[in-house]
């Protein structure tokens, strides 16, 4: 059980499971197909990119980690759009999922730099 709760994997889907209720239950967060296209996208990225290199344990590893943060601006970009708080180049629905395809695609990068060897010699 202390795996479960020490598990980035598992604190991601619980964030997405927040954001579902989220969208449920507050009439002003607007969580259409594009915006949770975004998210999807995001913690997709994050869920692999955490499997194929976890990083160093520990909060530490986690501040440090950069899919970490490309992963923060990410969810923040699109929850921020959601409840009508647009960045202020006022971007579209379309752009924020290109937004979130360009995270997903760094924090996979950054995971598959130096993935761990998976088979041992």
């Amino acid at each position: 059980m202390k795996d479960l709760f020490t598990s980035r994997k598992f604190w991601v889907a619980i964030l997405m499971l927040v954001v579902i209720i989220i969208s449920a239950f507050f009439p002003n967060f607007q969580m259409d197909a594009d915006h949770a296209a975004g998210f999807a996208i995001v913690i997709v990225a994050y869920l692999l990119g955490v499997a194929v290199d976890p990083g160093p344990g520990g909060w530490k590893g986690v501040i440090q980690s950069r899919k970490f943060w490309a992963a923060v601006f990410g969810f923040l970009v699109i929850f921020l759009d959601g409840f009508g708080i647009g960045l202020p180049m006022g971007l579209t629905a379309d752009q924020l999922v290109l937004i979130a395809v360009t995270v997903g695609g760094y924090i996979s990068s950054v995971a598959f730099e130096k993935p761990k060897l998976l088979i041992k010699p």
